[in-house]
């Protein structure tokens, strides 16, 4: 008999509960406890404009390219967010959870489908 391996999830709310989200479906994301951790080490409970912000300024970023976020439908964010770890350790090893192994244009990806608040869109402008 093949053992099943049960892979234990928790909800992420794409934007947070305390800057105006929703419980609605979707709003909501599911993530390994680690990765949903890792997530709010980087990014505390910002908005998207605060998160483009983080990656443009990021140490992984390339140099060529500038981070944006733009509206894309739904209702708009309202209040900022915070209470990311400013503390370098923290913060490297959340990304390696989150990130390793995919290049940068995978990360804004991943963040665009699973992590961000679904009424905004990250872009990576070449400069």
């Amino acid at each position: 008999m093949e053992k099943k391996i049960q892979i234990i999830t928790e909800e992420h709310h794409r934007r947070p509960k305390s800057i105006g989200g929703t419980t609605k479906p979707g709003n909501i994301s599911y993530l390994k406890e680690e990765m949903h951790r890792a997530w709010h080490v980087l990014v505390g409970n910002m908005n998207a404009f605060q998160i483009a912000d983080f990656f443009d300024h990021s140490s992984y970023k390339p140099d060529n390219y500038k981070i944006v976020c733009q509206f894309i439908n739904g209702t708009q964010v309202k209040r900022s967010g915070r209470n990311n770890s400013k503390k370098y350790l923290k913060v490297s090893k959340a990304w390696k959870i989150l990130f390793n192994g995919l290049d940068f244009k995978e990360i804004i990806e991943y963040v665009n489908n699973i992590l961000i608040d679904p009424s905004y869109h990250l872009y990576i402008i070449e400069i």
